[in-house]
Order: C-alpha cells, then structure tokens, then sequence
C-alpha cells in the first residue's frame, strides 16, 4: 500500500472511531489498526527523510563552477 493510501485508511479508521455507538470490542480493533498503521506511516517518513538527506549530500558535492552552460 502506498502513503496516500495508508493515511486515506487511516483516515477512515478515525473517522469510525468517532461513532458514538461503536462497541468497546470494536473500538479496540480500529485502534489496535490505526496505532499499527501510525508506526507503519512514522516509518516510512523516516525512510524518507533519509533518502532527502543523501540526495541533498548528493546535491552539495556538485561544483557547479566546474559545469559548463552552453
């Protein structure tokens, strides 16, 4: 599944939880869910954080005086 769509879920999950008239056995389910899917989100920020960074490290070690424009 993708980010989007994990938020999307996410989302949907919350929303339910909302309900008043949800049961506690139900309740505890979604919750046990989203808190799974908040690690899996946190995770996949994290990998991208890191992929950002070494393109970023990437990005500085080009000189870009030694480029030529045409």
């Amino acid at each position: 599944m993708g980010f989007e769509k994990d938020i999307e879920n996410l989302e949907r999950i919350v929303a339910k939880l909302e309900q008043e008239n949800l049961s506690i056995d139900e309740g505890l389910t979604l919750y046990a869910e989203a808190i799974k899917l908040g690690k899996k989100l946190v995770e996949e920020i994290k990998e991208s954080k890191g992929k950002l960074e070494l393109l970023n490290q990437d990005l500085s070690r080009i000189n870009l005086e030694d480029c030529e424009v045409e």
